[in-house]
Parts: C-alpha cells; sequence; structure tokens
C-alpha cells in the first residue's frame, strides 16, 4: 500500500480546515494518508477546530505553536521533521 503525508500549514484558516482535510483524506483505492495541521499561533480559534478534527480522525495529527514562526519554519517543520 502507497502512504501520502499531507501537511496543512494553518495561520487564521480554521474556518477553512475541515473542508481542507477532508480533500486530503478523501478515499483512495490503495493509498494510506496521513495529516497533520501546524497551527502557528493563531489569534483565533484556529487551533480549536484543528483539535476537533484531530480527535474525529486518527488519521490526522495536531502541533500548534505557541509563538507565530512564520510560514517558512512552519512549512519546513512539517515537511523536514514529520513528513
Amino acid at each position: 500500500m502507497s502512504s501520502v503525508s499531507v501537511v496543512i500549514p494553518c495561520y487564521r484558516y480554521g474556518h477553512f480546515l475541515e473542508q481542507s482535510v477532508g480533500s486530503a483524506l478523501t478515499e483512495q483505492d490503495g493509498v494510506d494518508v496521513r495529516v497533520l495541521i501546524i497551527d502557528d499561533a493563531s489569534p483565533d480559534d484556529s487551533a480549536e477546530a484543528a483539535q476537533r478534527i484531530a480527535k474525529a480522525d486518527d488519521r490526522v495529527e495536531v502541533l500548534v505553536h505557541e509563538q507565530n514562526k512564520g510560514h517558512l519554519k512552519t512549512y519546513n517543520e512539517g515537511l523536514l521533521d514529520w513528513a
């Protein structure tokens, strides 16, 4: 079985997470998908939305930054350290 790791960096986009994660997890025959949402210290409810999604699906993990690291460090963290 093939596997795909999807990293979804998030800053103030909690309202898009359900659709984004749902799109990544859409059933594909023979593909094992896992998703990491990285909330980059969003001031809105993005972290809570991400946690809710992860609680409902064990293929989803969440990492929440305490301080904003910026998009490049956040992308690299997901791609280099997790995926």
